[in-house]
């Protein structure tokens, strides 16, 4: 079987994000983040060229959204351990 691709991980996370049932601001942003990544359907290496973009912008107005990165971004590294 092959690797995890980044749309297949996104896909699982809005699944699991979407299972929880608890939609607030920041889920809700977490969907919107992850529906992004889906539609683009990156690479892999572009895919991670993306959250490390955000997670390193220093606009604090995008704090949420840089530790929802940093999440998938954890997730993405660690799906084949």
């Amino acid at each position: 079987m092959g690797e995890t691709t980044a749309k297949e991980l996104c896909q699982r996370l809005k699944a699991e994000a979407m299972a929880k049932q608890d939609i607030d601001v920041n889920s809700d942003l977490r969907l919107r983040i992850l529906d992004y990544l889906i539609t683009r359907d990156l690479a892999d290496k572009k895919f991670e060229q993306i959250l490390r973009a955000r997670i390193t912008d220093p606009d604090p107005a995008k704090q949420e959204s840089k530790l929802i990165c940093a999440d998938i971004l954890k997730e993405w590294e660690n799906r084949s351990s």
